[in-house]
């Protein structure tokens, strides 16, 4: 057979010395060779499959495991050897910024040492709300919700994250199915950002929102500011100076993510029928909320606010804050 094909038994070989060598990502991409090519050899697939796991879960790093027990302690042996191997680890030196608030984040961090400062700039000042450090999430608001990044982040010592795309996580689904909803359920339990605001009182909304029924139509626009050939249409559920939310049906979940951080081209319509108020201005979606059978909300923040007297005639709708 030649070196193209190799036979099970060249493979198995090939995995013991990628194991001897702590290259486990190299281990697994030959497993998937063995299986993929040699279906038939289950009783060489099962014992070199136990023996990855047992390699990989010897060489874990003990003090990240104590770190996140609290995580790791609901994870079974695979699931815990596929989140500890998705991570990769960083350095981060004092005084850089690691999130930014209202761009766009694909990764959830965890805090292995080290304490970063967390702030979002209110008024031209930043204003800080809180300090986290080992033991703490980063960039969970983003990972568990299609949303631009809740506050900035900087660090205040030298920290050492380990972090995982949004990008692998999904991919979880076809090793270790409930890794996903289990590291989903931590963030919603442990998560402090969005608490913090809240307790704070630091609202995202600086206007009241009139609840209002109406259209919506969103074009977007490319880099250049210009309008391009696609657009949304919704249903309009709210409106502020600051902002409106209005609903769509989507079939894809890709292509409703894919709106966010998009800028677009806004036209509202609301308001009594001889009474008529109608708004255009340009947006930038920092939310897309997802709900029962492919209906998204889409949240949009007003480049510029719309003038009050645009919207006095809504002030008999009712409102929140």
């Amino acid at each position: 057979m030649s070196s193209s094909n190799p036979t099970p038994e060249q493979l198995v070989a090939k995995i013991i010395t990628a194991l001897n060598d702590k290259k486990f990502l190299v281990a697994d991409k030959l497993r998937d060779q063995l299986v993929n090519s040699h279906p038939e050899a289950l009783t060489e697939i099962l014992k070199i499959s136990d023996i990855i796991e047992r390699a990989k879960t010897s060489n874990l790093d003990e003090q990240h495991l104590a770190i996140w027990a609290d995580l790791y302690k609901d994870l079974s042996e695979d699931e815990t050897n596929n989140l500890f191997y998705s991570l990769k680890k960083v350095i981060v030196p004092p005084k850089k910024k690691i999130l930014s608030h209202g761009t766009y984040n694909t990764k959830l961090f965890f805090i292995d040492k080290g304490t970063v400062t967390v702030f979002i700039t209110k008024e031209n000042k930043n204003k800080i709300i809180t300090q986290l450090g080992p033991g703490d999430l980063l960039g969970e608001y983003t990972f568990t919700t299609i949303s631009l990044c809740s506050a900035s982040v900087v660090s205040t010592s030298t920290v050492q994250l380990r972090y995982v795309d949004i990008a692998i996580a999904e991919k979880w689904v076809d090793t270790t199915p409930a890794l996903y909803d289990k590291v989903v359920a931590y963030c919603e339990q442990k998560g402090k950002i969005d608490d913090i605001l809240r307790q704070k009182q630091l609202k995202r909304h600086n206007h009241p929102r009139f609840n209002v029924a109406g259209n919506a139509m969103a074009t977007l626009l490319d880099s250049k500011g210009n309008k391009t050939t696609s657009y949304i249409k919704g249903v309009l559920s709210n409106v502020s100076e600051s902002g409106c939310c209005f609903d769509i049906h989507c079939s894809k979940k890709a292509l409703a993510k894919s709106l966010l951080a998009k800028v677009c081209h806004t036209k509202l319509t609301t308001g009594n029928k001889d009474d008529r108020i109608r708004i255009s201005t340009i947006g930038k979606i920092v939310r897309v909320g997802c709900h029962l059978h492919n209906d998204y909300s889409i949240h949009m923040k007003f480049l510029k606010p719309v003038p009050k007297d645009v919207l006095r005639p809504l002030t008999h709708f009712k409102h929140s804050a």
